[in-house]
C-alpha cells in the first residue's frame, strides 16, 4: 500500500530535505519516526529537495508499507514523534502508481523579505535595508514566463539533462504595514538555488543596478558571473505542489 503525506516544516535547523551522511535532514527525521511506528525501515520519497535552511508549507511525499493502518491514529502518533518544527498535516492512502516527485505538475515557491527588520518574522524573512522599485522588478520578472534557460541562476550540474524550467508565473507582491514583501513563482521544476538566485538578481533590478532588459539578457545570453548574489535561504518556502 502507498500513502501520501503532506508536510510543513521550519528548515532553519536542517541541512535540507534529502537524507545525507553526518547531517540532520527533514527526510531523515520523518523516516526515523515512521520506523518507530512500523518497527521497520520505511523509505520516504519527496516531491523534490529543499536546500539547507529552506522551509516548506506544502511539501508532499509518499511511502509504502504492507501494514494496514488507521490513517488518523498514525497521523497523530507520527506528529507526536516528530520534532516541533516538522508537522505532517495530511496522511492518506493513494494508488500504488502515485509518485510524489514524478507526478507533480506544478510547484510554487514563495520568497519573503523586508526592507525593515521584523523581529517576530526574522527566521522566515530575509532583510535588505535599501528601498526597491517593485515596478521594475515585476517588469523584469515577466521575462521568466515560459520555457526559461536558467543557466545564469543555478550551479552547473552534470546530473541534470538540461537547465531549463517552464515558469507559469513570477511576480512580486509589495508588503504593507510591516508585512514582508513576497516573490511568488510557479513552475514545472526547480533547479538547485534557482529561486534564491533569481530573487538576488531581481533585487539588483529593484536597486537600479540592473535594468529589466539586462535581466532578460541573462536568460537569452546566459552568464552566471553576471547574476546577482544568491538570496539567504531563510526567506524561501515551498508553498505547494500540484498534481
Amino acid at each position: 500500500m502507498r500513502f501520501r503525506i503532506d508536510i510543513e516544516y521550519d528548515g532553519t535547523r536542517y541541512s535540507g530535505w534529502q537524507k545525507q551522511p553526518n547531517a540532520n535532514t527533514i527526510q531523515e527525521e520523518i523516516e526515523r519516526a515512521l520506523a518507530v511506528l512500523f518497527k521497520s525501515e520505511i523509505s520516504v520519497t519527496g516531491s523534490g529537495r529543499t536546500d539547507a535552511g529552506v522551509h516548506a508549507r506544502g511539501q508532499v511525499a509518499h511511502f509504502d508499507t504492507d501494514i494496514p493502518i488507521d490513517t488518523r491514529k498514525v497521523l497523530h502518533s507520527l506528529n507526536g514523534l516528530l520534532p516541533k518544527d516538522i508537522s505532517v498535516f495530511n496522511l492518506e492512502e493513494v494508488s500504488n502508481t502515485f509518485h510524489a516527485r514524478f507526478d507533480a505538475k506544478e510547484r510554487e515557491y514563495r520568497y519573503y523579505f523586508s526592507n525593515e527588520y521584523l523581529p517576530l518574522l526574522d527566521h522566515l524573512t530575509a532583510y535588505w535595508k535599501y528601498p526597491l522599485d517593485f515596478d521594475k522588478m515585476n517588469q523584469a520578472a515577466k521575462a521568466l514566463n515560459g520555457d526559461t534557460d536558467c543557466t545564469s541562476f543555478t550551479p552547473p550540474d552534470p546530473n541534470q539533462p538540461h537547465l531549463r524550467c517552464i515558469f507559469y508565473d513570477a511576480y512580486f507582491v509589495e508588503g504593507k504595514d510591516r508585512e514582508p514583501h513576497t516573490f511568488i513563482i510557479r513552475g514545472n521544476r526547480f533547479l538547485r538555488s534557482v529561486v534564491r538566485s533569481l530573487v538576488g538578481t531581481l533585487v539588483e533590478t529593484g536597486r537600479g543596478r540592473l535594468s529589466p532588459d539586462e535581466f532578460k539578457q541573462l536568460i537569452t545570453h546566459p552568464n552566471r558571473a553576471k547574476a546577482g548574489v544568491t538570496a539567504p535561504a531563510k526567506g524561501l518556502v515551498l508553498h505547494r505542489v500540484v498534481y
